[in-house]
């Protein structure tokens, strides 16, 4: 009974958080906007890096510099497609003195199968995917994108 309040005071906390960041995403304009180097979206980047080395991986990596955020290959919302995707690519610098290459992902809300006014961010450094989740190399971001 205690747990079930908990849970059902989380959700409704969860719920009544602001989504401004989501809403900034908006894919529904009729110029197409390159939303790679957007603030918000490095900001989320390095949030989730540093927090996915540390915590997942056990290491002691973090984020120092993003170098060159570009937009590579956008996939629009459409008939066909029902999650609109943008493909970024940028170099990064990391506290051990390396460069590597990064390649993230971009999407619109999913519609019913998602939260609303969401969009998805995923990332992967080449060389640093030790459970290759995204495949040898990045490959299931990089070959999206003609790579």
């Amino acid at each position: 009974m205690f747990a079930s309040r908990i849970a059902l005071a989380l959700g409704l906390i969860v719920a009544s958080l602001p989504l401004e960041k989501a809403s900034a995403f908006d894919w529904t304009l009729p110029h197409s906007e390159d939303f790679c180097d957007t603030g918000w979206v490095l900001q989320s980047l390095r949030t989730k890096i540093d927090g996915k080395y540390r915590k997942y991986n056990g290491t002691k990596l973090m984020l120092v510099d993003i170098i060159n955020p570009t937009l590579r290959y956008e996939r629009k919302r459409d008939e066909e497609h029902n999650v609109g995707r943008k493909f970024c690519h940028a170099r990064i610098r990391m506290t051990d003195r390396r460069t590597r290459d990064m390649w993230y992902l971009l999407e619109t809300p999913w519609g019913f199968s998602g939260p609303p006014k969401l969009a998805g961010l995923e990332f992967c450094i080449a060389g640093l995917d030790p459970w290759h989740v995204y495949g040898k190399d990045c490959s299931t971001i990089r070959n999206s994108i003609g790579w």
